[in-house]
């Protein structure tokens, strides 16, 4: 079975939560291919939004459509960027299966095609089991000796789950962020967005944008999947921008 995740935390949401403007600035200051455009270094956090996107463009529209990716250019991705997965699948119609799972969960159309949003739907969905799995881990098989070096996605994906779990858990739950973990989270790894919000409140208004998307309970705390909403929705936003960016040059 395939777990994937759904971003709720959409563009309109974002738009409602912050201006256009800095959503630009944002944009901008994550995904600028010239590094000294950037004022400070970026954090993890940025580096991983960053790369998830570089590497989505990577792949996609090699064959068309720069904003989607066909069977051909996914099943490149997979075998590339999640080989050590993709080689340990017996069933030789999985990645057609893993496609099928998530093609037309963000428009409804089930075009053979996957936008942005889509393949972090399934990303995000094994990133979610990976953070389950490393949860219920002994110490010693938390940081295993991988076989073959990670690819940068596997990289990306180790490095967002485990920003997620520095942060969380401090006070009590490992798997979850209450409000002042969040807090710290957003203040250091996502400083050049919370530092140009006019709203004092947008942390928290942040938080409670997706506080129960994954199970339902406002219980003013953020587990991993709704973590991944926010940050997904993030970077579909960005990279929604960078696509409008890229056809005006």
């Amino acid at each position: 079975m395939v777990c994937v995740t759904d971003f709720r935390l959409s563009w309109q949401d974002l738009e409602y939560l912050c201006s256009d403007l800095l959503l630009y600035d944002l944009s901008f200051r994550f995904f600028s291919i010239q590094a000294q455009m950037r004022q400070t270094p970026p954090s993890e956090m940025e580096r991983s939004m960053e790369q998830t996107i570089t590497i989505f463009q990577r792949y996609a529209g090699n064959e068309g459509d720069k904003a989607t990716m066909n069977y051909n250019e996914f099943e490149k991705f997979m075998k590339t960027e999640l080989a050590s997965f993709t080689k340990n699948q017996k069933d030789p119609n999985l990645l057609r299966k893993m496609m099928a799972s998530v093609d037309g969960g963000v428009d409804g159309k089930c075009d053979k095609h996957l936008d942005f949003q889509e393949f972090l739907n399934l990303t995000g969905g094994m990133m979610v089991a990976c953070n389950d799995a490393l949860l219920k881990a002994g110490p010693s098989q938390k940081n295993p000796t991988p076989a073959t070096p990670p690819t940068e996605m596997e990289t990306v994906m180790e490095r967002i789950v485990r920003v997620f779990q520095h942060y969380a858990g401090k006070k009590g739950d490992k798997g979850q962020m209450d409000y002042s973990e969040f807090e710290a989270f957003m203040r250091t790894e996502l400083k050049s967005f919370v530092d140009n919000q006019k709203d004092p409140n947008i942390i928290r208004k942040l938080m409670e944008s997706v506080d129960g998307a994954a199970d339902g309970k406002k219980d003013k705390c953020v587990d991993f999947q709704e973590f991944m909403n926010l940050i997904g929705g993030m970077m579909v936003a960005c990279h929604d921008l960078l696509l409008k960016h890229q056809k005006r040059v």
